[in-house]
């Protein structure tokens, strides 16, 4: 079988392999791949900044789509032909996050999307939105299902205000989900150029920090001196300090990412408790909200933005491109 592997620490260990054709066995499912798409973390393993730990080597990419051509024993509610995507942190299915879950992720440390097939327990997988095409498709499971989660922790009522940061695709969904539950989206960029785009997906005001570093008074100043009740952070680092003066009383902060870093120094515990602000750590979903994510996005019409298309061959291109920020939207591999 025809696939990617991260052998190492660097882009360069991501090679292209000949693997045993996998088989499902008791309670799995085989799925040829139609569509697989990269986040920030796939990026992040492949340079060695993130989880240097895992064991290599491991198929990459977490998120896809495909249409299932085998079954493997005692699965049924499936039938060979439907179109599918898997659920990155497989063991999860219920209840509240457990840290043994880790150990289940797609992409690293479990074989990923980036191969033509992939064999998934029938019980981690969910059917695609049939209004969606494959790339928009494989966009769902991770930073899709995070956005969601984020939002849910969250729990704000229409007219409550929220602040979504640049145009990666946690944010995007963030946006997208919160303009469709009718919520106040303030966003921010350091691209004026992308600045109207936001706009035109619904955020009221922009923010341009190039121009505006004093993020917190920018955000006070759009909200009547009040600051915003929700924050999807992406960035990390010091400027989650920002972030935190930038919040209203009791607002709530989902911590996402460490575009930036995961190191944060300054004053974190005077601000948390003078407004008792709400952090929330995300670390994605389980396959009930996955069923619920997908629910909304099939009740709503939303349909993710995809960013640059990639041929199978270009694996290693499209990992690749997460650091080079020019596309809006996420990275998608469309296969032949």
């Amino acid at each position: 079988m025809d696939a990617f592997q991260l052998q190492g620490h660097d882009l360069d260990s991501l090679r292209r392999v000949e693997l045993p054709e996998p088989h499902p066995g008791p309670g799995e499912v085989r799925i040829r791949v139609a569509a697989a798409s990269v986040n920030y973390r796939d990026y992040a393993l492949a340079t060695g900044r993130y989880q240097p730990e895992l064991p290599r080597p491991f198929v990459p990419l977490s998120d896809g789509v495909g249409r299932i051509d085998a079954l493997g024993e005692g699965v049924d509610g499936y039938a060979l032909g439907e179109r599918v995507i898997g659920h990155y942190t497989t063991a999860w299915i219920d209840g509240p996050f457990r840290s043994a879950n880790h150990a289940s992720k797609l992409g690293g440390p479990l074989d990923g999307w980036l191969a033509r097939r992939i064999v998934l327990p029938a019980r981690a997988i969910a059917r695609a939105p049939e209004f969606l095409d494959d790339a928009a498709a494989s966009t769902l499971p991770v930073s899709g299902l995070t956005a969601w989660a984020a939002l849910q922790c969250m729990d704000l009522p229409a007219g409550a205000s929220v602040l979504v940061q640049g145009t990666g695709s946690v944010s995007l969904m963030a946006l997208q989900l919160a303009v469709a539950r009718g919520l106040d989206v303030i966003a921010t960029t350091g691209d004026a150029g992308k600045a109207e785009w936001l706009r035109s997906l619904g955020a009221r005001a922009v923010i341009d920090y190039t121009q505006r570093p004093d993020l917190s008074a920018a955000v006070r100043e759009l909200t009547d001196g009040r600051g915003v009740d929700g924050i999807v952070d992406v960035v990390g680092g010091p400027r989650f300090l920002d972030l935190l003066d930038a919040a209203a009383d009791n607002a709530h902060i989902a911590v996402i990412g460490f575009l930036h870093s995961m190191q944060v120094d300054g004053n974190l515990i005077g601000p948390i408790m003078a407004r008792q602000l709400n952090i929330h750590g995300v670390s994605v979903g389980s396959l009930r909200d996955l069923q619920a994510f997908l629910a909304e996005v099939e009740t709503r019409r939303i349909v993710p933005i995809v960013g640059a298309r990639f041929s199978f061959e270009q694996g290693a291109q499209a990992i690749a491109s997460i650091a080079q920020r020019r596309e809006v939207g996420k990275p998608v591999v469309v296969f032949d």
